[in-house]
């Protein structure tokens, strides 16, 4: 490289920046901590380079090397609030080694965006400003893999960003005007403008469950569908989302240029499938763009932020008290909330020895990301393993890194250990799967075990498809209810547990009892019809459109 240490050192964060924007992948890290590395040998006192350090550590799942770059970076500058806000948001590890580090880290992260929110206040409005680049870089994603209420958290987090946002972009902070001068209401031909902020239009999970069957199927006669793609990836999924919208709007853009383009389209309504796994989405969704703004089950059981009016969700999915559980107001759908339609099932056309499996065990499929499997429901493994013998359990590794994959490794083991059984004969760790060799592996298996407190959804869809048996527990909110959901509406709630013992009780009969585990699957075969094409969820959507503009005070002041 050429230049000054200046540029040189610009030059390195550009190549970091480039490998930890594709898509994660240990190598990738692995380069841009050495590019990182080699700004810190040019210039020892750069902030940036800590920074930069610090997420491609926590990308490669080795959190006490993030926060000790945070907190590096914290003693060079300690009125940093970049640095600050980097600290704070990975405190959140990805997967824990026990539950006390559960607690700790949720702690840890409470006391660190109080102070965080403090500082905020007190900071000139430049400063603050200067912070909008920072939010989505770090995110509080995982948080909600924890199990907890978070909607105090998500209140406060919301707080901050939106507080940030507003003194980076203060035309885009105020509640924004409905159209002028006339709005369409039920009675009228004007379509309504509904936009789609969404970083994910491709094969995404919360595309395949929740938006496909929403934008295929509402009215585009009385609906004018507007979608923003944040994202770079595409595939077949990116060309039906083209042809369901009025307009398609893509690209590599500022937060300026995707503001300005959407409030010139003028939608009465901004949909956020979801604001928790997409930089700019985060930022966008922090801004006040419509004048309703909603999001969905996507991700967050509640977004924390103020910008957002509605959450929308399913009837099964939440509890009798969920409005408690959100900081938007909660709109309940019918059912599941969502328009479904099944994957194409892939037989099994490999044999078990082929996933390290053996022919003569049952085997249970825990095909869930490795963070949503929390360290105090371990022990229901060998507790099914010594009941049943000779079984199996499935998990996939983690897909970008093998440090994550071996915290969860060396957390099980001692389970097993404690009940004198070689976790070994027993586990099978699967790397990642092309989606064909996935379902080739629901075909293979007997019985899938849901994660506890926040379950699957893609997954336990992709089950079913099979007829695999789903062991589920609801949780108390919305996304560790989405299993046991998905069962209430097939009408097949026996391998629904209400306890963890009583979990592991269904889990051990479905694997000890064959008789019993051929009827659930000829149940599943029989009724998972009920699961798809509902167009009830779709009928509620539309209402639910309009009846937010009528209820919206600025709509009723223009009328």
């Amino acid at each position: 490289m050429m230049g000054t240490n200046q540029d040189t050192v610009t030059d390195c964060h550009q190549m970091a920046t480039l490998y930890l924007n594709h898509p994660p992948e240990p190598r990738l890290s692995v380069l841009a901590i050495g590019w990182y590395e080699k700004a810190l040998t040019l210039e020892p006192e750069n902030v940036e380079s800590y920074l930069g350090l610090a997420k491609a550590y926590h990308h490669l799942g080795q959190s006490e090397q993030a926060l000790q770059c945070c907190d590096q970076a914290i003693a060079l500058e300690p009125d940093s609030l970049a640095a600050r806000y980097f600290a704070c948001m990975l405190q959140i590890p990805i997967i824990y080694r026990t539950q006390k580090e559960v607690l700790s880290s949720r702690h840890r992260y409470h006391s660190q965006l109080l102070e965080l929110h403090q500082r905020l206040q007190k900071a000139p409005t430049q400063a603050v400003a200067e912070l909008a680049t920072v939010v989505g870089t770090v995110s509080p994603f995982y948080l909600i893999y924890q199990g907890y209420d978070d909607t105090e958290l998500q209140r406060l987090y919301g707080d901050v960003v939106c507080h940030i946002m507003a003194a980076r972009y203060p035309q885009w902070s105020y509640q924004r005007p409905l159209p002028f001068p006339k709005t369409p209401v039920h009675n009228t031909t004007e379509p309504l403008r509904i936009g789609i902020v969404f970083g994910h239009f491709h094969n995404h999970s919360v595309w395949k469950v929740i938006l496909k069957g929403w934008l295929q199927h509402l009215n585009h006669e009385r609906f004018q569908l507007f979608g923003y793609s944040l994202g770079t990836k595409k595939d077949h999924a990116t060309d039906l989302a083209r042809s369901l919208l009025h307009s398609y709007t893509d690209g590599t853009r500022s937060i300026e240029a995707w503001g300005q383009i959407i409030s010139t389209d003028h939608p009465h309504v901004l949909l956020y499938p979801e604001v928790s796994m997409d930089k700019i989405s985060i930022q966008l969704s922090a801004l006040r763009l419509a004048p309703i703004q909603c999001t969905t089950w996507g991700t967050y059981v509640t977004s924390g932020l103020p910008t957002m009016d509605y959450y929308l969700s399913g009837d099964l999915l939440e509890p009798r008290n969920a409005q408690h559980h959100h900081t938007e107001k909660l709109i309940r759908l019918p059912n599941l909330s969502i328009h479904y339609t099944p994957s194409q099932v892939t037989g099994a056309d490999l044999q078990r020895q082929a996933y390290g499996l053996r022919s003569s065990s049952v085997v249970y499929l825990c095909l869930q990301s490795l963070f949503k499997y929390l360290p105090q429901y371990d022990r229901l493994y060998p507790q099914i393993a010594k009941a049943v013998g000779d079984c199996q359990f499935v998990f996939l590794k983690h897909k970008s890194s093998e440090a994550l994959t071996r915290i969860f490794e060396n957390r099980l083991r001692p389970a097993f250990s404690d009940a004198e059984l070689d976790m070994d004969q027993f586990v099978v760790m699967q790397p990642t799967l092309s989606d064909a060799n996935y379902h080739r592996l629901n075909a293979l298996g007997d019985i899938f075990l849901d994660s506890i407190d926040v379950a699957g959804t893609t997954t336990t869809l992709e089950a079913i498809t099979h007829d695999l048996p789903v062991v589920t527990m609801p949780g108390e909110f919305v996304r560790g209810r989405v299993s046991s959901a998905i069962l209430q509406q097939m009408g097949v709630i026996s391998t629904v547990a209400t306890s963890v013992e009583h979990y592991g009780e269904i889990a051990i009969c479905l694997g000890r009892n064959k008789h019993w585990r051929q009827v659930v699957t000829e149940q599943m075969a029989q009724n998972k019809h009920r699961l798809y094409d509902d167009l009830s969820c779709v009928e509620a959507l539309e209402k639910s459109f309009f009846t937010f503009l009528e209820q919206t005070p600025v709509f009723q002041h223009v009328l």
